[in-house]
């Protein structure tokens, strides 16, 4: 039949089958196949069931996609799974539990078969797949072998591939622990990737996460995931020639996720016996992070041999590795001293190196890059390139601006270092810098174009008040001069000058007098120049770790990265916790009056209103403004008052109240504090004949818990504060008539709340801060009307007022604090208080018998603050 193959693309079913039935079947399949004709429909996808008993096909077809699910737990010299030369007409997919332990322990294994007269490796014709877990442990274990495969798609590992174990020696050979093993004849069509998902893991003296032993892979190898290996001289990825001798080809290597490798000798990436046939000259790709305790690239011997490649670029061509991922090492990041072609190095942008650099050819630095050099005593020096080479910083005819931050105490280049007019070389000064040695040395031509900068940044408070003169460049020959500058607003270049083929500067740090200019120019206040002052003057940053997020953002910072670090580092003055605290003795105050006023003597003859009960709900909103240059706040409280109270006689009336009030302070300059308050109040009330008195005491007691955001770290505190807090308001009752009266009233209130001191911790800027107190004595006058209007079956109470006060202690907030690392107490002060405010008032309660409900709403205004306040209560008189 014309136009139809013998084996058309099938609907394939999944079918699970045990593994001896399906070889059983297999056979009896293979037999009667013979007498099907041409347009046969093939066999389904097949899925084994993996059990302890294994698997092992010798020189079977599968047709379809191959599967395996289940688990196995097996022992010494077995594998889980053995497929010797055979053909899988689809995928293989691996999605089994697979522990194999003791000696020679594997997990799946791709052999050879032969009979004596023909040999044949496995053929795969679709992906390798492993979505499960394949753990192999013991001497010379592995966990995925392919030894020979052809696979034509890629090889895939979205599961756990590892390996643990050491090298185990049989037959005149030693076995490592290998976590994926590719070697031989095998062919990959495509690419072997780990994906985002994907685990490989290999621990032992010289275990390999990926071993590439000979072989073919057309594609590349490329990580997204983890591969993560441990053991004297581990290697995470190794591309190197078969024990025949034979190169393992692909095109290139490429890292997108997470490389680590630990132990003595222990590196990331090999390239050592390959051969690379990609055409786009990216060889080696990095973005994400490569970690080793060795080197973390090594290049080694590599030929180049692809399709379109001139003969010259195969000979002698460059191998480019391309990074703007991270790049660590305890020695060297990259080691390219066995290569045997040019080796260069392209940066780009947020490029972390922290190795040296050995034996490279070149380094293009095309953005942004931060270099660390490790000890060079071994190396000679922290960056030495081959056959005169040269590092290039930016570019101007190619518009990259670049700034090449060393920030080791000194770096030693071993070659050329030109720096383009629009790029930067940026130097880290501090304690461990020894002005009498060049913090970069050259060994040969050092070049600077013009506008080319060298920046300086501060480590810690390293430097004498009175300058240090620092030898910034030696070089062999010095072209240009280069304008010396400081990234650091706490560090001050007073001169530099090119001496020879010498550049030299003199610096200092910044005095209290500095600190405060830079701070008056970017809106500081005399807060923050206390807060900074006392923590430059302390030393506070020189006695931090080098990583400590504070020293970092303090010794990188601009003149407004400094200003909004100052502004971090001062303890909260807005007032907000104090507001918090006296919040439940407004908010209860105004529950109390509310009951001891009513239509007074109104219920004086009813003995259904001579005692009660009442709950009552709260609410406030309330907003403060910048004011003096504090940022202000916005509190949110919310609670609950209970209270009980009686008439003793016509004019006396007493009662007992309870309130919990929880308050969120939201700083606007981010820092932030939560009050749970509790408050007791005695209230009471004295009417005689249209003259009255209410009056109440309050007593609380607040948990405080703080949180202040500096600078990538969050100083947290937890104190307690008392309340003490006396209400008095006595009037005249003009009786307008029945339903409405008229109270004008004077008022005094009287507040103090005392603030433990406490220490901060979680920061580095942590801060000890002493007692505080504050004092409110307010006096008051102002107006309440009432009236009463039957409404159904019960009485609408609507009720006004309205008062003013005036604060005549005025206490302004204040603070005094110590950094914990430091020494120096410095005073804060929070905006001038306001003497004057008023409050505003409507409500309307609803009685039905022995029942009242009512609802209210108050606000409270002054300069730069408003608060609304809400409240519903029932209330039940016996």
């Amino acid at each position: 039949m014309h136009g139809c193959a013998p084996f058309a693309p099938p609907f394939f079913k999944d079918r699970t089958v045990a593994p001896v039935i399906f070889r059983k079947t297999l056979l009896a399949l293979a037999i009667t196949s013979s007498a099907l004709p041409a347009f046969a429909v093939p066999l389904a996808n097949q899925v084994v069931n993996l059990t302890n008993a294994g698997f092992k096909s010798e020189h079977q077809t599968h047709y379809g996609n191959l599967e395996f699910t289940g688990s196995y737990t097996g022992g010494s010299d077995e594998d889980a799974i053995e497929l010797n030369g055979s053909t899988i007409t689809g995928d293989l997919i691996l999605n089994s539990t697979i522990d194999s332990s003791g000696d020679f322990a594997g997990g799946v294994d791709m052999d050879s078969w032969e009979d004596g007269l023909s040999w044949a490796r496995n053929d795969i014709a679709g992906d390798v797949i492993n979505k499960g877990s394949i753990s192999a442990t013991g001497g010379g274990a592995n966990a995925l072998m392919i030894d020979p495969a052809r696979i034509g798609g890629s090889l895939i590992n979205q599961g756990l591939l590892s390996a643990i174990g050491e090298p185990l020696t049989d037959g005149g050979g030693t076995d490592v622990a290998r976590a994926l093993d590719f070697s031989g004849t095998s062919l990959i069509e495509g690419d072997l990737i780990n994906a985002d998902s994907g685990r490989i893991v290999a621990s032992g003296e010289s275990a390999r996460g990926i071993n590439l032993e000979g072989g073919t892979i057309n594609g590349k190898v490329i990580n997204y995931g983890s591969i993560v290996v441990s053991g004297e001289g581990a290697t995470a990825i190794d591309a190197t020639t078969s024990n025949r001798g034979d190169m393992v080809d692909l095109a290139g290597i490429e890292n997108y996720g997470t490389i680590i490798a630990t132990g003595n000798d222990a590196n990331g990436i090999m390239l050592d016996g390959a051969s690379l046939s990609t055409a786009d000259g990216v060889h080696l790709l990095n973005t994400g992070t490569i970690i080793a305790e060795d080197a973390a690239i090594t290049i080694g011997n590599v030929d180049f041999d692809g399709p379109g490649l001139q003969p010259q670029y195969q000979l002698h061509g460059d191998l480019n590795i391309f990074n703007s991922g991270t790049i660590i090492s305890q020695d060297e990041a990259i080691d390219a001293s066995e290569a045997n072609r040019p080796v260069e190095l392209i940066l780009r942008k947020g490029s972390v190196i922290v190795g040296n650099l050995i034996d490279l050819s070149n380094i293009e630095v095309e953005a942004d890059t931060s270099f660390t050099g490790t000890d060079s005593s071994a190396d000679g020096s922290n960056i030495r390139l081959k056959d005169n080479g040269g590092i290039d910083v930016g570019s101007v005819s190619g518009g990259n601006s670049a700034t090449l931050a060393l920030q080791s105490a000194h770096t030693t280049i071993d070659g050329n270092l030109y720096v383009a007019g629009n790029s930067a070389l940026g130097l880290t000064l501090g304690a461990d810098t020894n002005p009498a040695r060049a913090v970069v040395s050259v060994s040969g031509t050092a070049e600077f174009g013009e506008g080319a900068q060298l920046k300086l940044t501060a480590r810690g408070n390293d430097f004498s008040a009175n300058g240090s003169r620092f030898k910034l460049i030696e070089a062999g020959e010095l072209q240009g001069a280069p304008l010396v500058t400081s990234t650091s607003a706490l560090l001050d270049v007073d001169t530099s000058a090119v001496e020879g083929n010498t550049v030299v500067a003199v610096v200092t740090t910044k005095n209290q007098q500095g600190i405060d200019h830079v701070l008056d120019l970017n809106g500081g206040t005399i807060n923050h120049k206390r807060a900074l002052g006392a923590l430059a003057k302390d030393g506070v940053l020189a006695k931090l770790a080098a990583n400590d997020p504070l020293l970092r953002a303090a010794a990188n910072a601009d003149s407004k990265q400094l200003a909004k670090i100052a502004e971090q580092l001062t303890p909260e003055t807005n007032g907000g916790a104090t507001q918090a605290a006296t919040t439940s003795q407004s908010l209860v105050n105004g529950v109390t009056t509310s009951r001891t006023s009513g239509l007074r003597g109104a219920s004086s003859g009813d003995t259904l209103q001579q005692t009660g009960v009442w709950i009552q709900s709260l609410y406030s909103d309330a907003s403060q403004g910048q004011r003096d240059g504090i940022a202000g706040y916005n509190a949110y409280s919310r609670g609950i008052a209970v209270g009980a109270d009686g008439k003793l006689n016509d004019q006396l009336t007493l009662g007992l109240a309870y309130s919990f009030i929880n308050t969120d302070v939201n700083g606007k300059s981010g820092n932030q504090t939560e009050v749970d308050s509790h408050a007791f109040t005695l209230y009471g009330g004295f009417e005689q004949g249209n003259y009255f008195v209410d009056a109440s005491l309050t007593y609380g007691f607040n948990d405080n818990e703080g949180k202040r955001d500096i600078a990538g770290t969050r100083a947290k505190a937890d104190y307690d504060s008392d309340l003490l807090g006396l209400n008095l308001v006595g009037g005249y009752t003009y009786r307008i008539n029945p339903q409405l009266l008229i109270e004008p009233r004077l008022a005094a209130r009287y507040s103090r709340v005392e603030i433990d001191g406490y220490r901060e911790k979680g920061s580095s800027a942590a801060l000890k801060i002493e007692d505080q107190r504050y004092e409110a004595i307010e006096l008051g006058a102002g107006v309440r009307v009432a009236g009463s209007v039957g409404l159904g079956a019960g009485t609408l109470e609507p009720q006004f007022k309205l008062m003013g006060y005036h604060d005549f202690a005025a206490d302004q907030a204040s603070s005094t604090s110590t950094f914990l690392l430091g020494n120096t107490p410095f005073v804060t002060n929070g905006a001038d208080a306001v003497r004057n405010s008023y409050e505003a008032g409507v409500g309307a309660d609803y009685k039905l018998g022995a029942v009242t409900v009512g609802l209210n709403y108050d606000y409270i205004g002054k300069s730069g603050f408003d608060a609304d306040v809400f409240s519903a209560k029932v209330r039940y008189d016996f």
